[in-house]
């Protein structure tokens, strides 16, 4: 279990392009465009995992992201969110992860407001067991948006083994939140795991607004 109290003491061979970071929106190049994302209808999850931090889940879909073809491999969450925009942090955070052919991954961050219950994160929530792996049947309708806007730049992993050359997608404008009865319950069976937001260097933050 990863203690997110001794960050400092994760076993790591840190570069500068580390994640996660401040997305400032004052020294971000702009465009006037949508991230090109494009993604199946939805995500299917099919297994449910504690792994002591956050709820992990396994499942099948594709996305195309700027023209290339990747395969969803898991997703999770953390609590608050490991991304900040111009230094404000999201209740939720959750990470889509994907991989292409050539060994290229991608995470799809997608940052969360608070709002309506959510009924697919509901579900999670129901099916939650914190002794053993849940088979599920759970779609992810909408999590992406067919015109996403946010943040484009090039990171890291945020737990360890800390590995660079990891792209990201931060996404502004999903549809998803979560409730207060939802994020108690976050609360109530995880503590924090958000990584503190990292240097930026000499990195370009794309920002599709």
């Amino acid at each position: 279990m990863l203690n997110y109290d001794n960050q400092n003491g994760w076993p790591n061979q840190l570069g500068n392009y580390q994640s996660p970071i401040d997305l400032n929106t004052e020294v971000s190049t702009k465009y006037d465009d949508n991230l090109a994302i494009s993604s199946d209808m939805y995500y299917q999850l099919t297994q449910e995992i504690n792994d002591s931090t956050t709820i992990r889940l396994l499942g099948h879909g594709n996305a195309t992201i700027f023209n290339r073809k990747f395969t969803f491999q898991q997703l999770h969450f953390h609590l608050p969110s490991e991304h900040t925009i111009d230094g404000k942090t999201n209740p939720l955070e959750i990470h889509l992860v994907h991989t292409n052919a050539i060994g290229q991954t991608v995470v799809v961050a997608i940052m969360v407001n608070k709002g309506n219950s959510n009924a697919d994160l509901q579900a999670i929530i129901n099916h939650f067991n914190n002794k053993e792996d849940q088979s599920v049947n759970i779609s992810t309708n909408q999590w992406i948006p067919s015109l996403a806007k946010g943040f484009h730049y090039l990171g890291s992993l945020t737990t360890p083994p800390l590995t660079e050359g990891v792209e990201w997608l931060v996404i502004t404008n999903s549809q998803i939140t979560v409730s207060d009865n939802q994020l108690a319950w976050f609360h109530k069976n995880f503590t924090h795991n958000n990584r503190k937001t990292q240097p930026l260097f000499e990195r370009k933050i794309e920002w599709y607004k």
